[in-house]
């Protein structure tokens, strides 16, 4: 029962704190609570204990054996339908639209701060579900989507822009070592993640080349580029290295160890000050390439495979086409 009881307490948890927060907190518990037997108590009402259905577990390990999921994903995808199905406290079957509307609505507000959720996070808790019961009905476990009816929100965010060239100019002046030069320099050549720049080796890059081996998000590997900046900034950077750490990016400070992405991100956004530059993030310098590379010309389908997207239409949301190249398009195949 104290398994149960601490499965519960999390998942009561799951929408105020982060996964690798709620970890920490189950750890703890697990161990507070070993010798002691806890149950509910017991009242004329008659309890009953839900169980998470056998179909939610051999879904997860469907999404697990395809390769495609990496371990922050299936946190998400575990923490949103578990938190959902206890919720519901529904046989798999009898759930309609009405019930993941119930659930929806139940989360769109924090209940701590009183916030409501952002449009992104609703709308990939959305994805999750709608994953979740799509499998249910193709596999025949279910006799019809409840989930289809569910539609995602509009956001009304900006879309995220790239920077200038005078932008990226500036960020490099501000960088105040060798080694943040060179991670600004292969983001804003390459356009790869943030977490395949920090899990790349020394011996994933051939700077004659010009060519990095990534290992990108759903376990695949592809190849990316840099250009003639980057590399001289690469060279720099390694050949000032005395430590014998395969990673290619390290921590400043002995013990040498391979830097992280909140380690990045936090160098990124210490130089706003210095280049008067606002939100420096390492998304955006992806953003950057890839529009830059379309406007340059560059074929949509091969700034899909430098970027690694499964779908192109992913690709066209970071791309953004410059008035002038339509212009100069419509002159060009206009009669």
């Amino acid at each position: 029962m104290s398994d149960s009881f601490v499965d519960g307490f999390i998942l009561n948890l799951t929408p105020h704190f982060s996964p690798d927060q709620l970890r920490i907190i189950q750890d703890a518990l697990s161990v507070y609570t070993l010798g002691y037997e806890i149950s509910p108590i017991k009242t004329e009402i008659i309890t009953c204990e839900y169980q998470l259905p056998q179909e939610y577990y051999i879904y997860m390990a469907s999404k697990a054996q395809d390769g495609r999921m990496s371990d922050k994903s299936k946190d998400q995808y575990r923490m949103c339908l578990e938190d959902m199905l206890f919720f519901l406290h529904t046989p798999l079957g009898k759930i309609t639209v009405n019930h993941i509307r119930l659930y929806l609505q139940s989360i769109s507000v924090n209940k701590k701060t009183g916030k409501k959720l952002s449009v992104e996070t609703l709308n990939q808790r959305k994805s999750i579900i709608k994953s979740f019961f799509k499998w249910l009905y193709e596999e025949e476990y279910i006799d019809k989507d409840p989930s289809v009816r569910i539609k995602r929100e509009k956001s009304h965010s900006r879309p995220r822009t790239e920077y200038a060239d005078t932008d990226i100019e500036q960020i490099r002046a501000a960088c105040e070592s060798i080694r943040d030069e060179a991670i600004v320099d292969l983001l804003a050549s390459s356009g790869i993640r943030v977490s395949e720049c920090v899990g790349l080796d020394r011996g994933d890059i051939d700077l004659d080349k010009r060519e990095l081996t990534v290992y990108g998000k759903g376990g695949k590997w592809r190849t990316a580029y840099i250009d003639a900046r980057a590399v001289v900034s690469l060279r720099k950077y390694i050949a000032s290295r005395t430590d014998e750490c395969e990673a290619l990016f390290v921590s400043k400070r002995a013990p040498h160890k391979r830097i992280s992405t909140s380690a990045v991100r936090k160098c990124l956004h210490g130089l706003s000050a210095g280049s008067g530059v606002d939100g420096i993030i390492p998304h955006r310098f992806r953003h950057t390439m890839a529009t830059s590379a379309i406007n340059r010309g560059m074929p949509i389908e091969s700034v899909q495979m430098l970027l690694g997207h499964s779908e192109i239409e992913t690709t066209l949301r970071y791309a953004h086409v410059s008035n002038e190249k339509v212009k100069n398009d419509f002159k060009k195949y206009s009669r």
